[in-house]
């Protein structure tokens, strides 16, 4: 084998891959310094020839990818596309092959087994075997068998939860097979010689050799450390020894993010054979940190276990000083630790966020950490991009405007992506309100002009609208017989119902410089193929070339032209000319720019999408064709959810890189600038307009509050960052804005003390992602690198997705409260019950093994049915809750604490009655033992709400609620009444009587809840809700935001922080969740 390269701390990884490449199951010919020096053919000769068997060619290969029956070949020769440890279900034991969830849930048995307090009942069995008492340690070992297989399953279930969580984001490509393109493939089927697209934004999905690239950038720091983007191309390199990671330049290495450009790879090795492949173990065996929340829960347990041992401690040396059994004050003590101390609550925590995380998944809201259901539900402020999230993303040509026809009106019919029954129509300025309008036609005046405007759309275009991907247009463009921009797919419709033919095979494209949020333009330059041009005025401009533009054609000698589109205050300062009627180019003066503008700023108050198309031998002078202008309606019901974010709190912004004038016409529509109202009447007002309308609102005076609520990027640079928190605290729209800006909104809202959650699908909009406390990356039109950086992925780029996410996120903290009410409150209970027992000097009420059935039932399934109770309307309304709110209220305390005092006085009575001969039998502590677990499921009925009272809720809500209750109901029933478990537990059978008296007793716990929610409602109700709530039609004004951050209850917890609250104070927002 090659020696690592002296000084290159990277080759030995190289190596690695090399030795692991040749122990697979048919031998790798070839090695790294081989393939980095092939150029392109030779590649795909050489990959060809692993699979001559399946009659493969390099040139087949090179434009058509495998064909499907080369792939099983591939695959079985050179393995699959998967990690160390995803496909290990071979080596298995057939009996767990069979029965799956069985090893885990032994492995979590036998983990159980070790835990301190397990381990000193098991010696307290064996105690009693010594002393003869073989039935008292039979009974301990069932009553531990079943705690412990509890507590397994419970912890099965929270580790495969969390195992979903990491296939919620499949990893995808698209990938050339029998010469069609498919999109979204999933990457773990990939198999090596597979010919790979890579666009700007994907992640690689395999270590793969590029055979042809456009200005090809990719960042490999996730692997090498680099911090600077690689340029990558598709030729040959000789490289002497053993290649470097950082040297092979013209290979693509899997997990890598392609920052720019796009290209052909072929895949040289996957999965383990990868570079990335030989890190996967180790990060495998990384313990994933836990969340603020999960922190605080195990630091709570870990104080509530310190004080119940110690309660426990006193209340055994008292029980042995008062002459009661060692043995048995022992064993009561260790079952009472075990039940007292809520070992379970941590695994309830997990298992809650889990399951809300794979609730909102189905929902189409991917959370990728844990943590960030937390910072969910303290969301404050909400900025979204506007196209694709709060529009539909499916924009349609509506309107074009060309200096050639100054008074002419052009507007298109049909909406969507489909051209039948879609045209394009004109009309004279003064005639169009009367309807007196006619078709455009390629015999019409205005087809010229309007060839120009649409041949330079299609020409500086990448989208694709064939059928046939074997075709000229189809090849080398991403996608499948529909794909690209949504913009670029408008205007190849529009130019297909202008009646316009697609030039694209005519040309051969020479140069691309793509889109970028900061140029705001795309650049193309193109040689016709057959030496003429395939519109009039493309052959003018070279006619009318200036000597500059002469000059340069001198050069090239092949009537190469640049086409560009882009916004119309980028691209007209670049004009000197605009087309003509007959396609010849004028001089373009200040007066037709600024006719110009105000037709792009006409076009954009009624909500369009304003783009301008230029072309000619120089970009530096353009001749101007025409502005089309598109339209991307809001989607439905995103406006209802931008209210309901409103009511509760969240100040929701639009983030966008278009015109203000368009930006807010679509937030009047949306409802995220103006009150209700104003926004169903824009809604109203805009559904009347024409295709062309003139709105009679005039957006540039738009004014809230005596504030203006718009701000540019430009403004943003302007304004120094220390300022800039208190310059954006009105402003509810950022217009032309740059990716770069956002991060700077991100910071100032953050300064301001707000949460953020912050929407982004680019390349440049991985640093904003990051930065925010909730980084939120389209599932659709996102690239690899947002998502990333995201912490959730919408897979259908909704807005109403955030609204139900962040919902849930307030939901699941609130049911996390309930539950550990519930469990607080059966923890309080036991230990009081056997502290007045025993300073009393009354017989201990229940037994060890009837303590530990308790356990099961406050650690079991009833607990963990809370975790996921329905979200209440309600929540949405609430505000807010702070980072820093403690998890455990003095609200809270209140609650457990009354409830665990009526279970005491409740099960003490029943005990103190049936003790009328002063000893203890087996009917005293049944009754006991009956009358505390009816008490405690009426209790975790009543925990289900911290409003409602009982007779408030929905029975049938939470069917898991309902399976876990009627579950501990029948195994009550069950030790009650079945004789085996009667002889563990020590009870005996109840009457009807019996059974009718217990219910109704129990029953007290539902009027107590009723008391305290009805009367006392500020002592027994948590502090972060409004009050009163909002209603759903009232928004707060933005000069009484406070009024969400005010109130009696909320203050005073906030002043009067629960000792139970363990987080440091000192500790910073970025340091909470969502940092983590």
């Amino acid at each position: 084998h090659a020696q690592p390269v002296q000084g290159n701390p990277i080759a030995p990884l190289s190596v690695i891959s090399q030795q692991t490449i040749s122990i697979m199951s048919e031998p790798y010919p070839f090695n790294r310094t081989e393939e980095c020096s092939w150029q392109p053919e030779d590649v795909a000769r050489r990959m060809a020839s692993l699979a001559e068997s399946t009659g493969s060619s390099g040139d087949q290969l090179l434009h058509h990818g495998w064909s499907s029956k080369t792939i099983a070949h591939m695959r079985s020769a050179f393995g699959s596309n998967v990690m160390v440890g995803e496909d290990d279900e071979e080596s298995k034991n057939i009996i767990f092959q069979k029965i799956p969830f069985l090893q885990p849930i032994l492995s979590s048995l036998f983990e159980q087994m070790k835990e301190p307090l397990i381990l000193m009942l098991l010696f307290s069995a064996l105690i009693s075997i010594a002393l003869g008492n073989t039935s008292d340690a039979i009974s301990i070992g069932i009553a531990l068998l079943i705690v412990s297989l509890v507590a397994a399953v419970q912890e099965y279930r929270s580790e495969q939860a969390l195992e979903k969580l990491n296939n919620l984001v499949p990893h995808t490509c698209t990938v050339l097979r029998d010469g069609r393109v498919l999109d979204n493939f999933p990457a773990r089927e990939l198999v090596v010689g597979d010919l790979v697209l890579l666009g700007t934004g994907d992640r690689v999905p395999a270590d793969c050799r590029v055979v042809d690239s456009i200005e090809l950038r990719i960042d490999e720091s996730s692997l090498t450390g680099e911090n600077h983007p690689v340029d990558k191309t598709g030729e040959g390199i000789t490289i002497d020894g053993n290649p470097g990671l950082t040297s092979q330049r013209n290979v693509a290495f899997t997990g890598t993010l392609i920052t720019a450009g796009r290209g052909r790879a072929i895949v040289l090795a996957v999965g383990a054979k990868t570079e990335f492949g030989q890190v996967a173990a180790a990060l495998s065996t990384v313990e994933t940190r836990k969340s603020p929340l999960q922190i605080k829960i195990d630091e709570l347990g870990k104080r509530l276990a310190y004080l119940s041992t110690v309660a426990i401690v006193i209340i055994a040396i008292f029980g042995v000083l008062m002459g009661r059994p060692f043995l048995e004050t022992m064993n009561v003590a260790v079952s009472l630790a075990v039940a007292a101390i809520p070992e379970g609550l941590p695994i309830c925590t997990t298992v809650t966020l889990a399951l809300g995380v794979l609730k909102m998944s189905k929902q189409n809201a991917i959370v990728k950490k844990l943590p960030v259901v937390e910072s969910l539900g303290c969301a404050t402020a909400v900025a979204s991009d506007k196209t694709g999230t709060l529009t539909q993303n499916e924009m349609t040509s509506r309107s074009v405007f060309t200096l050639a026809f100054p008074r002419k009106l052009f507007a298109f019919t049909g909406v969507g992506y489909k051209t039948t029954g879609g045209k394009l129509m004109v009309a004279d300025e003064d005639n169009y309100a009367s309807g007196k309008t006619k078709d455009v036609t390629t015999a019409s005046d205005e087809f010229v002009a309007l060839s120009a405007v649409f041949s330079t759309a299609c020409l500086c275009n990448n989208a694709t609208v064939v059928a046939d991907l074997d075709s000229d247009i189809g090849e080398g463009h991403l996608g499948g017989a529909m794909s690209g921009q949504p913009t670029e797919l408008a205007l190849l419709i529009g130019s297909e119902k202008a009646g316009v033919a697609d030039p694209r095979p005519q040309y051969h494209r020479t140069q691309e410089i793509p889109f970028s949020s900061d140029r705001k333009r795309m650049e193309v330059r193109a040689r016709p193929i057959g030496g003429r041009h395939a519109c009039v005025a493309f052959d003018a401009a070279l006619d009318s070339a200036s000597s500059l533009q002469r000059a340069q054609r001198r050069k090239s000698m092949d009537g190469s032209l640049y086409f560009v589109k882009g916004m119309p205050e980028s691209i007209l300062s670049e004009c000197k000319t605009h087309v003509t009627a007959t396609g010849a180019a004028a001089p373009l003066d200040e007066d037709g720019k600024a006719l110009v503008l105000a037709q792009a700023r006409q076009m954009a108050s009624s909500g369009l999408r304003v783009l301008s198309m230029a072309y000619g031998a120089s970009v530096e002078e353009l001749t101007f064709a025409g502005i089309v202008g598109m339209e991307d309606p809001p989607r439905e019901g995103v406006a209802e959810s931008v209210w309901q974010l409103r009511n509760g709190g969240v100040k929701v912004m639009m983030v966008t890189g278009d015109s203000r004038e368009t930006a807010i016409a679509i937030a009047k529509r949306c409802g995220i600038m103006g009150n209700k109202s104003d926004t169903d009447s824009s809604r109203k007002a805009f559904a009347s307009l024409e295709s062309t309308g003139s709105d009679s609102s005039d957006p540039l005076s738009d004014i809230e509050i005596g504030e203006s609520t718009t701000m540019s990027g430009e403004d943003i640079d302007s304004i120094p960052p220390q300022n800039l928190a208190n310059s954006i605290a009105e402003v509810k729209v950022f217009y032309r804005v740059a990716p770069r800006h956002k991060l700077a909104i991100v910071r100032a809202l953050q300064q301001n003390g707000d949460i953020v959650a912050m929407t982004g699908d680019g390349v440049n909009d991985a640093t904003a992602l990051k930065g925010a406390d909730i980084g939120i990356a389209m599932g659709k039109k996102g690239t690899d690198v947002a998502k990333e950086a995201a912490d959730v992925v919408l897979a259908d780029d909704d807005f109403q997705t955030i609204t139900m996410a962040i919902a849930e996120g307030k939901g699941i903290f609130f049911n996390i409260r309930c539950f550990l009410a519930f469990q607080l409150s059966t923890s309080f209970a036991a230990l009081t019950m056997a502290s007045i027992a025993t300073g009393l000097g009354l017989p201990t009420p229940l037994n060890a093994m009837q303590i530990l059935w308790i356990n099961i039932i406050m650690d079991g399934p009833p607990a963990q049915s809370l975790g996921v109770e329905p979200v209440d309307e309600r929540i949405l309304t609430a505000k807010p809750r702070s980072a820093d709110d403690p998890i455990v209220t003095r609200a809270l305390l209140s609650r457990a604490v009354t409830s665990a005092a009526l279970i005491v006085f409740l099960t003490l009575k029943v005990f103190s009655n049936e003790l009328d001969d002063g000893k203890v039998s087996r009917r005293d502590t049944t009754m006991t033992f009956m009358t505390f677990v009816n008490c405690d499921l009426f209790n975790a009925y009543v925990c289900r709400s911290a409003e409602k009272c009982f007779y408030q809720l929905s029975l049938f809500s939470n069917p898991a609620f309902l399976w876990a209750v009627g579950g501990s109901v029948l195994g009550q029933l069950l030790v009650i009444y079945w004789k085996p478990l009667q002889e563990v537990f020590q009870t005996e059978a109840l009457s009807f009587n019996d059974l009718i008296y217990i219910i109704l007793l129990s029953s007290n716990i539902l009027w107590l809840d009723t008391l305290r929610k009805k009367f006392f409602e500020s002592w027994f109700n948590d502090g972060f809700h409004p009050s009163p709530l909002a209603t759903k039609d009232h928004v707060p004004k933005p000069k009484k935001r406070q009024w969400f951050f005010r109130g009696r209850s909320g203050k005073g917890v906030r002043r009067n922080l629960s000792w139970l609250n363990f987080r440091n104070t000192k500790e910073r927002k970025s340091q909470s969740a969502v940092a983590l």
